[in-house]
């Protein structure tokens, strides 16, 4: 069929502007390039393929507006045309952290000797581990936050075994170091929470799953910083 290709490269394309607006909370109807620019300032994703998003905009422009005979003077290759429709896949129906970072996590509890907790983490090579009272989430404990303390109490003779996880978190540097989130958070919102703490000067410990978003909430997951490779990783495969 005659500029099939052209069709659905703008088909794409129409779907992208949408999404953007949708980024951009964008109610007005803006040029292309503005519209990159300004879901840009929302979206990492869209600020890692903005050139790229320009240059298909020139593209479109093409198609649509320059004509010979009544003829579009470009019609896109496959390659050209796939590649658009994978961005669209990716801005409209993203991937979520279900099922991918779905797991038991290993808690604590903020009565529990810190020798016992310590030993815990060791074990599963764990940098940090959310710490609970009961059914309520108190904080997420790091290895940093030990060694602050262990740095405060090194001449006490026996604190290893005797000190308690709660008094220890007093050592974070930053408490307000997680977020949570549902389990239908995007992989973009997951990239965005990381992006939005170190922007501010801070680190971002852990992103915590659970079944309703809220610390409340019943724990299904964890990602962190380590994870973060594997993320792009996951949505580079899907472009």
């Amino acid at each position: 069929m005659a500029y099939q290709n052209s069709r659905r490269f703008l088909n794409a394309f129409v779907e992208i502007e949408g999404a953007l607006k949708t980024i951009s909370k964008n109610t007005r109807n803006r040029p292309f390039y503005q519209l990159v620019a300004d879901a840009a300032n929302y979206d990492p994703f869209v600020r890692d393929i903005a050139v790229e998003l320009r240059e298909y905009g020139d593209l479109r422009n093409a198609i649509v507006h320059e004509r010979i005979n009544d003829e579009p003077i470009a019609e896109p290759h496959d390659q050209v045309v796939e590649r658009l429709e994978a961005i669209r896949d990716l801005l409209t129906t993203p991937p979520r952290v279900t099922p991918l970072f779905l797991r038991k996590v290993v808690t604590c509890e903020c009565d529990e000797a810190l020798s016992t907790v310590a030993k815990r983490m060791f074990e599963h090579s764990f940098s940090k581990i959310p710490v609970y009272r009961g059914r309520e989430f108190v904080g997420l404990l790091t290895a940093e936050a030990i060694t602050y303390w262990l740095a405060d109490r090194i001449s006490d003779q026996g604190f290893l075994v005797e000190e308690k996880v709660e008094v220890v978190l007093n050592y974070l540097d930053k408490p307000d170091n997680y977020r949570f989130v549902t389990q239908d958070c995007s992989l973009f919102d997951i990239i965005r929470l990381f992006d939005e703490f170190h922007h501010n000067g801070t680190r971002l410990q852990a992103v915590l799953i659970s079944d309703d978003g809220t610390e409340s909430g019943q724990l299904l997951g964890i990602i962190t910083a380590f994870d973060l490779p594997r993320i792009y990783r996951l949505i580079r495969g899907k472009q």
